[in-house]
């Protein structure tokens, strides 16, 4: 028997991707994105989410592709959470949420198609990586992600 995972299957760039439902908080819209000019190129901006400036993640640099158009207010996103850091990732549609069998990193669509599966605590740990390159920081040691570093550190995004 395959295994299987509960995934939300997503289209960004003309590309399809899935992610583990476990990692997503909640699929939102997003509010007014800032740039900030020192960021690395997989972080597109930050936004205000309810009170919190959470960074926007463009996921073609973090998977070594080109970058996608900057994201802008109104675009739908995945609210990403992992070890209590939060980040949003720029989508253009949600395609299906379903249980879903894997073989290596790819599930098989409804349709028998194949689609990359991403690892959001892996993005955030590239996201955070690259961000504390830009300032000069040593990278973290720990496995798990330093909460401040995601959730209330302007400087990232």
């Amino acid at each position: 028997m395959p295994d299987l995972k509960n995934v939300i299957v997503f289209a960004l760039g003309g590309a399809r991707w899935a992610a583990e439902i476990r990692y997503v908080r909640e699929v939102i819209s997003l509010g007014f994105v800032t740039t900030v000019p020192t960021a690395p190129a997989g972080i597109a901006g930050v936004f205000n989410l309810r009170g919190a400036i959470t960074p926007v993640l463009d996921l073609g640099p973090l998977v070594g592709r080109a970058a996608h158009p900057a994201p802008r207010q109104g675009d739908g996103a995945l609210l990403l959470e992992v070890d209590g850091a939060s980040a949003a990732l720029r989508l253009d549609n949600v395609d299906e949420i379903a249980t879903l069998p894997v073989s290596t990193d790819a599930v098989r669509d409804g349709r028998g198609r194949m689609v990359p599966l991403i690892d959001p605590p892996q993005l955030l740990r590239r996201a955070l990586h690259a961000a504390q390159a830009v300032r000069g920081d040593e990278p973290p040691t720990e496995s798990r992600l330093p909460v401040a570093d995601l959730d209330g550190d302007p400087t990232l995004g």
